[in-house]
């Protein structure tokens, strides 16, 4: 299970990058799962999603020690057990991504890159954010929307959000080292600031931020 990279952030937040290379018997080999995780571990029918699950567990212990266990709320947002760390995951394809931190609002998404994301560009980004894309790296720049928009997604912490009105990015250059981004409701309204990376083919775009 290779590190692909490993960054302290600051000095309460560190983010991790795996590609999981094992076969499942060696992952669960390296993890102990509680009753709670095992049920869920044997509801999965996926082979890929399987190994995600455990593979996720192994970097927790790796990054924060044993005896950690990883829930998740009733919106689906992942928090730990036994520990007062907090938790963004992201997964795509043989990759897993686990940020923890502490006194931050933490958020990772990484997006294999493909031309699918020309397709369904419409259904997430408004008409300025289009017409902010820059020609020549537009495939990388739709991607740092989607990818904040998911993190935005993930800091708000409910998924009732509209991708469009509720979930706005400002203008920037695909090159920026930093962008911003919003969550605007009636409920809630809060500006991000997110890094990204590219590596392999994929895209990682993540917010650490201190909590006001």
């Amino acid at each position: 299970m290779p590190l692909v990279n490993h960054v302290h952030i600051n000095n309460s937040c560190q983010m991790a990058l795996w590609k999981i290379s094992e076969e499942l018997e060696e992952l669960y080999g390296g993890v102990e799962l509680n009753e709670k995780e095992r049920t869920r571990f044997d509801k999965f029918g996926s082979l890929s999603r399987k190994k995600e699950f455990l593979a996720t567990r192994i970097l927790v212990r790796k990054l924060i020690g044993k005896g950690i266990h990883i829930e998740n709320n009733e919106e689906g947002k992942p928090f730990l057990v036994n520990s007062d760390f907090d938790i963004s995951i992201s997964h795509s394809k043989d990759y897993i991504g686990v940020m923890i931190g502490k006194n931050h609002d933490l958020a990772l998404d990484i997006e294999y890159l493909s031309d699918r994301v020309y397709r369904i560009a419409k259904r997430f980004m408004s008409e300025e954010e289009l017409a902010s894309i820059q020609e020549e790296d537009k495939q990388v720049h739709i991607y740092q929307h989607w990818c904040a928009k998911e993190c935005l997604i993930k800091l708000y912490g409910k998924k009732d959000v509209r991708l469009i009105s509720e979930l706005k990015i400002d203008p920037f250059l695909p090159n920026a080292s930093t962008f911003s981004g919003e969550v605007i409701r009636t409920d809630y309204s809060k500006k991000f600031s997110f890094r990204h990376e590219l590596f392999d083919s994929y895209l990682m775009v993540w917010c650490c931020q201190k909590r006001d």
